[in-house]
């Protein structure tokens, strides 16, 4: 993509030109696409307060569960690695639209589930949605803003993906307590909010030029040239360690705070997801005048105190502690991804690497996964504290090398040179 005019699609057929590439829109046309992001987020993490109920139903037990949330990941990973470069083929908006309406055939497919392999299937069809919504929305919120900010794009990507995550799952967490019919609430109302959000997406003018006739596509194997390949690998540290500290907190969370407290109540227990990924979101707001360096160099630090502050809160069975630990990290992922997206995005609109989207959040995606399976099974051989504790050092580990790395000179060029 060229920051002075839009590239033409690399697609078959007619093209009609749309509006100007800098043409004035207007602020709720970037702020739809921040709350599609919002709103598929949240979808995301609603399942996860609800598998209790459906173990209850359809007695299967955590391995299942933890099967159907790698179905999830699967989705997405393939999607990001396999059909990632969609967009540049129907466009961003299109693509939008076609991320939405496969997350509605997922919520339809959550109700009419009649056994734990119909919840694979749900989760993977969601999983598909994600990946493909993720692959366009930060180029989409970049070229949407009044002032073309890949930075602004960023927190704003930021925060909705945090805040999404943890309303949703607290969301959910509340209608299994207090709903008439938990397993149907929250599918509706997010199927209610996800067709709102294709609607007004649809009624955005355009805002690239896109084909009138669209040729055959075929999916392709995600490839990366030099240029980007560097600039992923030296934001991959940084990625990789705060997208694991969520999946820490997603696989053990509930678990930790349910022993902490001494309580079966699940959406109590789910504050902690709250509160890690609520100051995941409001860190990127308050903070977005950082540049992507420090940004990244500061999310390293508080990832490192926020997970030692939780581990010994945990340990000492300080509940203050250990939430004040989790509010810490959950700034410093914030801020992680905020550098890191703002890095990536910059380089999509400076240097025509529509790809590195893709391949970031893929990435990401392993990153927040792979923890998520192998605590599931680490937790029930040796124990939830345990698991905790030594998955945390090494997360807290690798955050400063993350961040040792960014703060040298080739890692300042990769976050500091595409603004």
């Amino acid at each position: 993509m060229n920051v002075e005019k839009p590239a033409a699609l690399d697609v078959r057929g007619h093209q009609r030109p749309t509006a100007p590439h800098h043409r004035d829109h207007r602020p709720w046309h970037f702020k739809t696409v921040v709350a599609v992001v919002f709103v598929v987020m949240a979808a995301s993490s609603a399942p996860s307060p609800l598998y209790g109920l459906y173990q209850q139903q359809w007695h299967f037990g955590t391995t299942t569960s933890t099967v159907i949330y790698a179905c999830y990941a699967l989705g997405a990973i393939l999607t990001l690695l396999v059909a990632g470069g969609l967009a540049e083929h129907l466009g961003t908006q299109r693509t939008i639209v076609v991320a939405l309406a496969t997350i509605v055939v997922s919520f339809l497919t959550f109700l009419l589930a009649t056994g734990a392999w119909a919840l694979c299937l749900a989760r993977l069809i969601q999983g598909v949605g994600v990946g493909l919504l993720t692959s366009s929305a930060g180029s989409a919120l970049a070229d949407l803003h009044r002032d073309r900010s890949h930075r602004a794009a960023a927190a704003a990507n930021s925060a909705a993906t945090s805040t999404g995550i943890a309303l949703g799952a607290v969301f959910s967490g509340l209608a299994v307590q207090f709903a008439p019919a938990p397993l149907v609430t929250p599918f509706v109302v997010l199927a209610v909010l996800s067709v709102g959000g294709l609607v007004l997406v649809r009624a955005i003018p355009a805002w690239q030029i896109v084909p009138e006739r669209l040729g055959p596509w075929r999916p392709r194997m995600l490839r990366l040239g030099a240029e980007p390949r560097g600039i992923l690998l030296r934001v991959a540290p940084i990625v990789t360690a705060s997208w694991a500290v969520v999946g820490l907190y997603l696989a053990l969370g509930v678990d930790l705070v349910a022993g902490l407290l001494h309580t079966t109540d699940r959406a109590l227990a789910s504050l902690v997801i709250l509160v890690v990924q609520g100051c995941g979101g409001i860190a990127p707001m308050l903070l977005r005048r950082l540049g992507d360096r420090a940004a990244s160099v500061t999310g390293c630090a508080l990832l490192v105190a926020g997970v030692g502050v939780s581990v010994i809160g945990y340990d000492t069975a300080h509940a203050l502690l250990f939430f004040s630990g989790a509010a810490i990290t959950g700034a410093g992922f914030g801020l992680c991804f905020m550098g890191s997206t703002s890095t990536v995005t910059a380089a999509v609109i400076a240097g025509g690497h529509p790809q590195l989207l893709p391949g970031f959040f893929a990435l990401a995606y392993l990153a927040v996964s792979v923890p998520v399976v192998a605590l599931g099974a680490a937790a029930s051989r040796f124990g939830v504290a345990a698991a905790f504790s030594w998955f945390g050092l090494l997360v807290a580990l690798l955050a400063v090398v993350a961040g040792a790395i960014a703060v040298g000179p080739r890692a300042n060029h990769a976050l500091c040179g595409h603004r």
